[in-house]
């Protein structure tokens, strides 16, 4: 386009076209999104993170089974000396504690605890048909004292080869022990169900 002759004031030519202002608004809002996308893959990836940390989520409400005793000092393995059926004195009498069926025993001293214990769990045996059992794993101390102890017991006459398992001064097992046990592993069994061996074994670990 030709501009008309003449002199012109300072500035633009009449006929020249000022290019209009860009509104920053946009730019604004797309600056906006950007830094909020990386703001949510940060966070993505931090959340990730911590749950793959291999750390319970908070909604794991269930807590793990329990593998040794909680309160070891509340569980004593005691050699028996003598039971028989009876009614309870409460408090036990010193040197005396009852099973849940109401049998009164009166026990040696404590020999070893469930700090010598390591393990506890209960288990089925198919070569026996439907006997549970609870197994319990010693450690070295544990297996020491064990063997001595049921080397003592194995060699007398009912009920002195019972063997207590104390666990808050009451009875929760008194199985016979018929040889020395050297190995370090515990095993009680005879007429458990699934649901009564569980019990045992989480009375134990508690």
């Amino acid at each position: 386009m030709t501009q008309p002759p003449g002199p012109y004031p300072p500035g633009p030519p009449p006929y020249a076209q000022v290019p209009p202002k860009r509104s920053k608004g946009p730019l604004l809002i797309v600056g906006g999104l950007i830094l909020f996308l990386v703001v949510l893959i940060v966070t993505g990836l931090v959340l990730f993170v911590n749950r793959g940390d291999g750390k319970p989520v908070a909604h794991e409400s269930t807590p793990p089974a329990r593998t040794k005793p909680s309160d070891p000092k509340a569980v004593e393995f005691r050699r028996v000396l003598t039971s028989k059926p009876g009614h309870c004195a409460t408090p036990s009498l010193a040197g005396t504690a009852c099973d849940d069926k109401g049998n009164v025993y009166t026990l040696g001293k404590v020999e070893l605890d469930g700090s010598n214990v390591s393990e506890v769990k209960s288990g089925f045996d198919p070569a026996r048909g439907t006997s549970w059992y609870v197994n319990l794993n010693l450690d070295p101390e544990g297996t020491k004292l064990f063997g001595q102890l049921t080397a003592s017991i194995a060699k007398q006459e009912p009920p002195a080869n019972l063997l207590a398992i104390v666990v808050h001064g009451e009875v929760a097992a008194a199985p016979a022990v018929q040889s020395a046990i050297t190995g370090g592993e515990v095993q009680i069994s005879g007429g458990y169900t699934r649901e009564t061996a569980e019990a045992l074994a989480k009375k134990i670990t508690g």
